[in-house]
Order: C-alpha cells, then sequence, then structure tokens
C-alpha cells in the first residue's frame, strides 16, 4: 500500500469514527429526551396525588395545635399532663408502626393506600365530636394506626421511580406539603375561628376540612373533614400506579426504559424482602446516623406543628390573630425547601446543604429562647421553621439516595422513621402552659437538635467523599460504566456505586 492510499484509509477511518460518534450521541440525546419525557409523566401523574394525599395526611394529624389554641384543651378541662399523653398517643401509636413502611415493597401500592386512605378519613371524620379525654386519645390512636408506614412509605415509594438527582426536589414537593398544610391550617383556622355558631371553635376546625374538596362537601351541607380523603379513595384505587413496570400511562417501550433508566436495579422479587439487604441495612452506619438525623429534624417538626399557635398566642396575639401569623413562616419554610433541594441536586452536595439551613433552624430557636422582644421571636419562627424543614427534607433523600436495593432502603427508611419519630415524644412534653409565654426548656432543646445536625451533615459529607475515593483508588472510577448496577447481592458494597456526598 503506497502513501497515498495509506492517507486514504485513513482519512476514511477516521470520518467513520467521527459518523459513528455522531449516532452516538443522537443516541445519547434521544435517550436522555426519552428519560426526561418519563420523569415529566411521572410528575404528572404520580407526584400530584401523592402531595394531595400528604396535605390530607397532615390536615388531619396537625389540627391539634389549631384546636388547642381554640379552646380544645379548657373545653375538655384537661390538664397539662393529659394534653401531653393527647399528643403522645398518637406518636407512641405512630412509631411502633413505622415499620408498615416495608408495606410499599409487600403490596400493590394502590391497594395499600387506598386501605389506609379510607381508615385514616373515617377517623378524621371523629375528630370534632369527642367529649371526653379517652374520646380525643381513641381518635388520636386510631388516626395514628391508619396513617403510620405513608408518610416515610411515600419518599421509599417515590426512589423507586426517580433517578438520584430527580429525587431531592420530589420529595422536597412533597415533605413541602407539610409546612403548606400548617399554612393552609392556621389560615382557615383564623377563619373558621371567627364563624358564629353554636359549635365551639375547635370543633368547628376539626369537622371543617381545609382543601378545595372540602369546599364542596360544604357547600353539599357536608362539613365533615374526613370526606375529603374519603374521596380520594378511588382516584387512588384507579390511578396510583404500583411500580414502574406496571404503570399504566407508560408505554409499554416507557416501562422498559424506566426500569432501565434506574442507577441500580434489584432482581429480588417485587413481593419478598432481601434476607441479605434486610441484615446489610439494619449493620450499616450511614442508616443510624440519618436516623439521629432525623431525630433531631423531627423535634422541631412536632414541636411546630403542635405548638407554633400557641408560642405565638403567649407573644401577646389573640387566639384568632394567632392562628393567621402561624402561616406566613409555613409558606416561606415551603419556599426554602424547595430552593434547598434544587440546589442539592443541582450540586450533587446533601451534606454542605443541611448543615447550612440547619444552621439557620440553630439561630432561630436561639432568638426564641433568648430573646423578648416580639420582633425578635417571631423572626426566629421564620429562621427555624425555614431552616429545619428543608433540613428534613434532603436527609431523607440523602439516606434514600446511598442505600441500595429495594429493601435496605426500606429498613433505612424504616429505622429513620422508628428513631425519628422518638423526638416527637420529648416535643410533646417540654411546651407546657406552666413555661408560657417564652416556653425557654422547649425553644432551648429545638437549639441544641437543630445546632446537632451542622457538624453531623458535614462529617458524613467527608466520610463519604472518602468512600468514593477508596473506590476509585482500588476498582477505578465508575463513570465510564454502561447500564445499571446490579445490587442484588453486593448492595452499596458495589465497586461501581458512589455516594452521594
Amino acid at each position: 500500500m503506497d502513501h497515498k492510499e495509506m492517507i486514504g484509509h485513513v482519512e476514511f477511518s477516521k470520518g467513520d469514527v467521527e459518523l459513528g460518534d455522531a449516532n452516538s450521541l443522537r443516541q445519547t440525546l434521544t435517550r436522555k429526551e426519552a428519560e426526561r419525557g418519563i420523569s415529566r409523566k411521572y410528575d404528572k401523574h404520580v407526584l400530584p396525588l401523592v402531595w394531595v394525599l400528604f396535605i390530607l395526611s397532615y390536615l388531619d394529624r396537625g389540627n391539634i395545635g389549631n384546636a388547642k389554641t381554640a379552646g380544645a384543651q379548657k373545653d375538655l378541662k384537661l390538664s397539662s399532663g393529659q394534653w401531653a399523653w393527647v399528643l403522645l398517643s398518637f406518636y407512641i401509636t405512630y412509631t411502633c408502626l413505622e415499620w408498615a413502611v416495608l408495606f410499599w415493597k409487600l403490596f400493590p401500592a394502590h391497594i395499600y393506600v387506598s386501605a389506609m386512605c379510607f381508615g385514616w378519613g373515617l377517623v378524621a371524620m371523629c375528630a370534632g365530636l369527642v367529649h371526653s379525654f379517652g374520646g380525643l386519645v381513641s381518635c388520636r390512636v386510631l388516626l395514628a394506626v391508619f396513617e403510620a408506614g405513608f408518610g416515610a412509605g411515600v419518599p421509599y415509594y417515590l426512589s423507586l421511580a426517580y433517578k438520584r438527582r430527580e429525587l431531592g426536589v420530589r420529595v422536597s414537593i412533597l415533605l413541602g406539603s407539610s409546612p403548606i398544610a400548617n399554612c393552609i391550617a392556621g389560615a382557615m383556622a383564623y377563619g373558621i375561628s371567627q364563624i358564629k355558631s353554636s359549635l365551639a371553635p375547635w370543633r368547628m376546625i376539626f369537622l371543617i376540612g381545609k382543601s378545595a374538596l372540602t369546599t364542596l362537601c360544604i357547600i353539599a351541607n357536608t362539613s365533615v373533614e374526613g370526606a375529603p380523603t374519603l374521596f380520594m379513595v378511588p382516584i387512588v384505587w384507579f390511578f396510583l400506579m404500583d411500580s414502574p413496570k406496571t404503570a399504566k400511562f407508560l408505554t409499554q417501550e416507557e416501562r422498559t426504559l424506566a426500569v432501565e433508566r434506574m442507577e441500580t436495579k434489584d432482581t429480588t422479587r417485587k413481593s419478598k424482602l432481601s434476607t441479605t439487604q434486610l441484615l446489610a441495612g439494619l449493620r450499616d452506619y450511614k442508616n443510624w446516623c440519618h436516623a439521629i438525623l432525623h431525630f433531631s429534624c423531627n423535634y422541631s417538626f412536632a414541636a411546630l406543628s403542635n405548638f407554633l399557635p400557641t408560642i405565638v398566642n403567649h407573644m401577646g396575639y389573640s387566639s384568632i390573630n394567632a392562628q393567621g401569623l402561624t402561616a406566613p413562616p409555613y409558606l416561606g419554610a415551603f419556599i426554602t425547601s424547595m430552593l434547598a433541594a434544587w440546589i442539592s441536586d443541582r450540586t450533587g452536595s446533601r451534606g454542605w446543604t443541611m448543615s447550612f439551613c440547619a444552621s439557620f433552624s440553630t439561630i432561630g430557636y436561639a432568638l426564641l429562647a433568648t430573646q423578648h422582644t416580639t420582633g425578635l421571636r417571631y423572626l426566629g419562627i421564620w429562621f427555624a421553621a425555614c431552616g429545619i424543614f428543608p433540613a428534613l427534607a434532603i436527609n431523607m433523600v440523602w439516606m434514600l439516595n446511598n442505600n441500595a436495593g429495594d429493601t435496605k432502603r426500606g429498613i433505612g427508611m424504616s429505622l429513620l422513621a422508628i428513631i425519628g419519630q422518638c423526638s416527637s415524644f420529648v416535643a410533646s412534653t417540654v411546651f407546657p402552659n406552666e413555661d408560657a409565654p417564652y416556653f425557654v426548656t422547649g425553644t432551648a432543646i429545638g437549639c441544641g437538635l437543630s445546632g446537632l445536625i451542622v457538624p453531623m451533615g458535614i462529617i458524613l459529607h467527608f466520610a463519604y467523599t472518602a468512600e468514593n475515593k477508596r473506590k476509585d483508588r482500588e476498582y477505578g472510577t465508575a463513570q465510564d460504566r454502561e447500564g445499571p448496577i446490579d445490587v442484588t447481592n453486593d448492595g452499596d458494597k458495589h465497586k461501581d456505586f458512589r455516594l452521594l456526598t
């Protein structure tokens, strides 16, 4: 072969490579667009449905704080100790049944969630009809029985559909329904408390729902809070997907890609728990660390839900105005949750973002614990709410991101929920009326627990970074691999699995 032929051959090979690269690029872009289409379909068909259910769930459980401010404790002649047990009865039952997160793995989601919705909707219809301590405690216990496993189960459910870098914003939208629900509850309680009726205002708060669906019920002269939840039961039954493999709103090709696009795959049968993953989840230090972080976050979550109207009331505002003034900080908390989640997803940095948010919550509780000026104390509420809700959401997503395998994620979520929920016991007892108007004990504990989140988040960031670097040294970088990693046996110990930091 002469020089001219050699050059021609080389030029042809180069062109062939360039053509192949172009085709590969087009295929990559086409696949990415198809994946974005699948995510948009999840956002349209799955996320709104579970978001509405979350709002209804938190409205049903969170009304107790507004009802207290509206006179429930006084009318039922309950002491501070008895009121603490009204709150504890829910949290003890809820915590004992948090392992029900694993039912999302065992049962079809549309059946399991429909059954829970029907149960807690029915109980909620009875909440405004009680006349004794025992009756109120019974309602709270039954409400916890039906809601346990739902709150922690839905983020786990979403982790089966969304990729790791997609999950932060979606879970924040989901958990953002809590401050939104409290915002709605505060605003509606403000309006309801001014209604002239033969019923006590706190009964009206329990009986009248707080959603557009309830408005329709009121027009139909069926003003009961449980009605919207019961209305959702058939919708959940027919429209909630069980898994990406069976989603009716996806085409067959999209279902295949929905499974293939995930960074990891788990070949364990859908209705079976993996014993290997279960034990690995119990032994993993990451799950215990995130459970402690959730304990610290959830204290504020419970304290603000149950006592924020009371705290504002004792700042010198009337009961009616206190209900309304709780709404703006919750709206701010939702906005900051979304912003923090977007930053966390874009950068892949969970630890720094969570610690930054928690530092604001620490400052907020410090203001509440040490300041007597109304303006500074109300600013402290804003800092506490806008800092702790983003931190709670990011911690939950971070744990899900770094547990490979469906059963292991379920175990991690169960540990996080059970241990985390225990701080609700503390929050229920450290804001007695006798500590009014400053509630120093409760707010000081909030300051300490929020402050604990800051160094823990930073330490975990560096620990996960070190683990990734170790794998890179031993196995090389995992960036060039194709297809999902099979984590059925090795879980996040797989040589190609990298932790999000």
